[in-house]
């Protein structure tokens, strides 16, 4: 038989739809998740949607609260911060070391720029469908600095906080002009192979992203 077997639980699946619906804006922050509505909507039992529950929790997307279940997190000006006090260190240092081990190939430079020529032709457009595109574009951009360090820990760190930090930007439509023009100067800093370059570049952004972020969660806890 050609190909592989890829088996996934109905939890996995349950897991996989509610974390669309919640990555895409469509199940808002402060959404109660109730098993039993859940299930009436999947038309499945409860079992597994509660098994997806705990995987959404484990991801940091919902969080349990008292009388309430689950709901799907509000990102305060705390978690933003700790949010981008992670990345700031976890993508620096792997700039260094993709460096370090000849990793910034052609091929990676090329795969690059495709997405951010994908990345840009998005973000034109106002929809929320193509905010949330333009978002997983973002996204792979990041996370491909990660892999290329190759340290599968790490990569999945990073995952989990990427995923966290993209919930909150579609709940505030932060603004998002000046995020290819940044990739840009990120990906100009790795093609002139200058890893100083490149980590000056990934720093101005992550810093300006995450002041962006926190202006704009202000602004939606003070309604």
């Amino acid at each position: 038989m050609n190909g592989k077997l890829v088996r996934t639980t109905l939890a996995d699946q349950v897991h996989n739809e509610l974390r669309t619906r919640i990555l895409t804006g469509r199940l808002a922050s402060g959404h109660r998740l109730l098993p039993e509505e859940l299930a009436a909507d999947l038309a499945i039992s409860q079992t597994p949607i509660k098994e997806a529950l705990l995987k959404l929790e484990a991801d940091g997307l919902v969080v349990t609260e008292m009388r309430r279940g689950t709901v799907v997190r509000l990102f305060t000006l705390k978690d933003v911060e700790d949010l981008y006090e992670a990345r700031i260190l976890i993508e620096l240092e792997a700039i260094d070391a993709a460096f370090a081990r000849g990793c910034v190939t052609a091929e990676l430079l090329d795969e690059l720029e495709e997405n951010l020529a994908q990345h840009a032709r998005h973000l034109k457009r106002k929809t929320l469908a193509d905010l949330t595109t333009a978002l997983a574009f973002d996204r792979t951009f990041h996370h491909r600095l990660i892999l290329a360090r190759d340290n599968a820990v790490i990569a999945a760190w990073h995952q989990r906080i990427l995923t966290q930090t993209h919930t909150a930007y579609v709940y505030v439509q932060s603004d998002t002009s000046t995020v290819v023009a940044e990739h840009r100067d990120i990906l100009d800093g790795m093609a002139a192979g200058s890893a100083g370059q490149t980590k000056d570049a990934l720093r101005r952004h992550l810093l300006r992203s995450r002041d962006s972020l926190l202006e704009n969660v202000q602004a939606t806890l003070r309604r």
